[in-house]
């Protein structure tokens, strides 16, 4: 995105390990930022457009509740409706915080850039993938339903279709040691 800064994106589908591995960068000194708690910062910025089209999802504090947020979005024209709120603002404060950064290695953390429309803020994207049993046993430890999975999953699967959207693919079916060993190796000669 910037002359002197290096933007990159890990991405891939709920429990491939993305997270395990940008927590693993930031202790390499990488600024990371997290695509999802900016969508929570979003959340609060487009409060007030999110009651007027879902209706009162606050909690005590006048926050919006998640959860109860999740129960007004019931098809996927609900969910287009929210994504069309909260997807401009997050794109800005993704956009805003890269620039304010001071470092020159970026890693965005996103489960769907594409369809956020970010990608376009990254100069490299990197998939992270497994076998879907592998995500499924790593959900299930997070203590998530089965249902819940199948949904994550069935949300996230078009993002992933495409061979030609990424510059490169890792695998993380083996040891963790070995995957964050291949990761960090591609990184540093980006």
């Amino acid at each position: 995105m910037g002359k002197d800064k290096k933007v990159i994106c890990i991405t891939g589908p709920a429990g491939a390990g993305k997270t395990t591995l940008t927590e693993y960068l930031k202790d390499k000194g990488y600024h990371i930022i997290n695509v999802d708690s900016l969508g929570h910062k979003a959340l609060e910025i487009v409060k007030e457009s999110i009651i007027r089209e879902f209706g009162d999802v606050l909690d005590a504090k006048g926050h919006i509740d998640r959860n109860r947020l999740k129960l007004h979005l019931s098809t996927p024209d609900d969910w287009e409706k929210l994504e069309k709120i909260t997807h401009p603002v997050i794109r800005k404060l993704l956009k805003e915080e890269i620039l304010e950064s001071k470092s020159d290695k970026i890693i965005v953390d996103a489960a769907i850039p594409f369809k956020l429309k970010i990608d376009k803020l990254c100069d490299v994207i990197i998939k992270i993938t497994a076998p879907s049993e592998i995500l499924i046993h790593r959900l299930k430890e997070r203590g998530m339903t089965e249902s819940f999975i199948q949904e994550i999953l069935r949300r996230q699967e078009n993002e992933f279709k495409e061979p030609n959207h990424w510059d490169f693919v890792i695998n993380n079916d083996g040891e963790l040691q070995d995957f964050l060993k291949t990761a960090l190796s591609i990184i540093e000669q980006l």
